[in-house]
């Protein structure tokens, strides 16, 4: 129960949990590695002996093949000297007796003093080759034998029972053959092409068990030598007699499970017809337990060093884990002065430690900040109450001036009275929004202000539709612009001043475009006004500009605030770009002024 427990609390940990599965995957990789190099290497261990083998049985076979090339050349030789083949034809055609009178007739007619017969060929050529044994040539239908021995003591030893010279006529029974290989070749009449007999050569093994035994390299199995009969000829190495019957004649390359696993391929030699076999038991095979012990242990230490290194490196990441995690619990607590330790290696763990202690730093700086500007705010709340006392002292006064003036007839001065103490009324009033149309009323009230000084001198006119007087906009928004037309664009020796204010919905802002046929703006005092607008700068001839401008930037932030155009002498446009408020938020609800 404690041991699952303690798994399940290593379980929640990132560290172990990686690492387990990295781990995992490691040991199944590894072991699948393992599984296929093992594979691999028995297979080409295994290919790489049977390749050896089936060399080998190539190079058997070549031996054999040259020795009956050899024979087949003889036998060439013989047909193509014609004193050759008619003293071999007359040989085989009569008795010995025969055979010697007819030479001492051909030799007494010869004019030369050497004679030259089919057996002193037969001794000079077949004794270039030193395995060669003996050479018999026989004829069967009527029992003409003729036995030449080159190796009298490897005869002897072969066929013991053979005692005759080589040149004299043996009639004995069928050959007892040992450690002798025999290469025949067929004899026929070269005029009638009828068969005269045989020619048999008694090879020894010699090349072929040096061929075995005196290789760079050792050859493991065994060798065999078998006709299409299964008939044994030569033997190299121990064979069971269970693979034995095993054998069939054919050229293959097979596996024998027996007792024992045996690998066996065999090829014909197409001359001879003789089965060259090789066969290996896998117990002889180059040592495969070996070499996968050696894959194993070369696999265990590649597993052991691929889980060891990311386990110290991941413990050292774990480690600085959890000191994140506890100066995190530490800042939970309310402890803003805590602080994670950084490392000099630039990784992420680094990173998030920098930023985790650069960010608290920020927040201590804004707690900071924000007291103070509570405590500045507090102070600006006091003094703006304070200030308060004033416009209402003066909205108190030019009633009274009004209502002298109304009583001694003055009616100009106190509608200009009027006009001006509702401008201060709505200043004392105005919340942080106010519909579009409030807002205005506040202007038109200002240019009719404006309008009893310059009578007949300006026109103005507000092209709005209906459902867009209740947008919200911020207050004082139309007043500053047109007061800067009054007084900078504003042509007093002209009655044609026209002033044209335009309220549209478009790409889901609301525009507001002042439009006025004034002086205009030159092009290098214009591109001065833009700058100072995009830096959120005042200026001295343009503060109403950039008090709109900064405040509705302050407010929604970008693409909002305050665009101007001009062309000197002829229009100036300014735009006002403001968000679609149609509703007031409920917390914004008490700061709107309907």
């Amino acid at each position: 129960m404690k041991a699952f427990q303690m798994l399940k609390r290593l379980s929640g940990k990132m560290f172990y949990r990686v690492f387990f599965t990295y781990s995992t995957i490691i040991f199944l990789t590894m072991s699948i590695l393992f599984v296929f190099l093992s594979e691999y290497y028995s297979n080409f261990i295994v290919q790489r002996e049977l390749d050896r083998q089936e060399t080998v049985v190539k190079e058997m076979q070549s031996e054999i093949k040259k020795k009956h090339q050899f024979v087949n050349h003889g036998v060439q030789q013989l047909y193509l000297d014609k004193r050759l083949i008619e003293d071999l034809a007359f040989a085989l055609q009569h008795d010995y007796q025969e055979y010697i009178g007819y030479r001492l007739d051909k030799f007494s007619k010869s004019e030369s003093f050497v004679p030259y017969n089919f057996d002193l060929f037969v001794k000079n050529y077949f004794s270039r080759d030193s395995e060669v044994v003996a050479l018999q040539i026989q004829n069967n239908t009527i029992g003409t034998e003729y036995v030449f021995l080159f190796n009298r003591s490897r005869w002897y030893n072969s066929n013991n029972h053979l005692s005759s010279s080589e040149t004299e006529n043996l009639e004995t029974d069928e050959f007892e053959e040992k450690d002798l290989y025999i290469v025949e070749e067929r004899i026929n009449d070269p005029v009638s092409l009828e068969r005269l007999g045989n020619v048999s050569v008694y090879f020894t093994y010699d090349n072929l068990k040096q061929l075995l035994s005196l290789r760079e390299s050792e050859v493991n199995g065994s060798f065999l030598i078998m006709d299409e009969n299964l008939n044994v000829y030569f033997s190299h190495g121990d064979i069971e007699n269970d693979v034995l019957k095993e054998l069939n004649y054919s050229s293959v390359q097979k596996e024998l499970k027996l007792k024992e696993h045996y690998y066996v391929q065999s090829s014909i030699e197409p001359s001879s017809k003789l089965m060259v076999i090789a066969i290996i038991p896998k117990g002889e095979l180059a040592p495969l337990l070996k070499y996968k012990l050696t894959i194993f242990l070369i696999i265990l230490f590649l597993t052991t060093v691929a889980i060891a290194l990311p386990y110290f490196s991941l413990r050292g990441y774990s480690k600085r884990v959890d000191e994140i995690l506890e100066t995190m619990k530490e800042v939970q607590e309310g402890n803003l002065e805590a602080r994670i330790e950084t490392s000099k290696i630039g990784d992420d763990l680094t990173i998030i430690s920098t930023t985790f202690n650069e960010t608290l730093e920020e927040l201590n700086d804004y707690i900071h900040k924000v007291y103070l500007s509570k405590l500045k705010q507090k102070e600006a709340e006091l003094a703006n109450l304070q200030a308060q006392i004033n416009p209402h002292f003066l909205y108190n006064t030019l009633e009274a001036i009004r209502m002298k003036s109304l009583a001694e007839g003055g009616r100009t001065s106190a509608k200009m009275i009027v006009q001006l103490a509702q401008l201060f009324r709505y200043s004392l009033k105005t919340g942080e929004l106010v519909t579009v149309q409030n807002e205005w009323n506040h202007a038109e009230q200002y240019i009719e202000l404006y309008k009893i000084r310059f009578q007949n001198y300006l026109k103005t006119e507000l092209v709005m539709a209906d459902k867009l007087q209740h947008y919200y906009v911020p207050p004082f928004i139309l007043q500053p612009l047109i007061e800067n037309f009054l007084i900078h664009g504003f042509k007093r020796d002209s009655e044609d001043n026209e002033l044209t204010v335009l309220v549209y919905e478009k790409q889901e802002k609301l525009w507001i475009e002042i439009k006025d046929n004034g002086k205009g703006i030159e092009r290098p005092q214009l591109e001065e006004i833009k700058q100072r607008l995009r830096k959120m700068e005042g200026s001295s001839d343009s503060i109403g500009l950039g008090n709109v401008h900064q405040r509705i930037r302050m407010k929604y932030g970008e693409p909002y605030g305050v665009e101007i155009e001009s062309t000197p002498e002829i229009n100036t446009t300014v735009t006002v770009i403001l968000p679609l408020l149609s509703e007031v938020l409920l917390d914004d609800s008490s700061n709107v002024s309907r």
